[in-house]
């Protein structure tokens, strides 16, 4: 794995977890909404479960909510193994630079603001701050993709 892909899984699995807790904000509201019977006898019952609609979305609620408190706790143990991958960096400077880009998720020209140097020297700084690392090798890898 190349080192800029690692130091990014933290943003991208954070971004996964705030996608989630929409949806999951989303699943709770079906499940609180409860609709009323329908007055026609020619409906066709398709499902075999005797279960309320609202029954089915909260075990979806209960699924998820479990899926994203398994995703929280691997970000926490990525973040803490990225910050202490960035702390092989032997500059404050360098190091800063990385926890704007990577953990931080600022762009290079906000990240120059902060550190009052121009965009070339943004990213003269950032590749010599990834040859100055060697990912761990229990480096978490984490699935980041919806």
């Amino acid at each position: 794995m190349k080192v800029e892909t690692y130091l990014k899984q933290g943003r991208l699995l954070d971004q996964r977890i705030n996608y989630h807790l929409k949806k999951l904000s989303e699943l709770r509201s079906a499940a609180c909404t409860i609709s009323s019977p329908a007055l026609r006898q020619d409906k066709v019952q398709t499902s075999r479960s005797g279960d309320a609609p609202f029954v089915q979305a909260l075990m979806r609620v209960e699924e998820m909510q479990e899926q994203i408190n398994r995703e929280i706790d691997v970000l926490v143990d990525l973040r803490e193994q990225i910050n202490e991958v960035i702390h092989q960096v032997d500059s404050d400077e360098l190091q800063m630079l990385l926890i704007y880009k990577y953990l931080e998720g600022y762009t290079s020209e906000k990240i120059g603001t902060l550190l009052e140097v121009d965009k070339s020297t943004i990213n003269r700084w950032h590749r010599k701050a990834i040859d100055q690392i060697t990912l761990p090798e229990n480096a978490i890898v984490a699935r980041t993709r919806l």
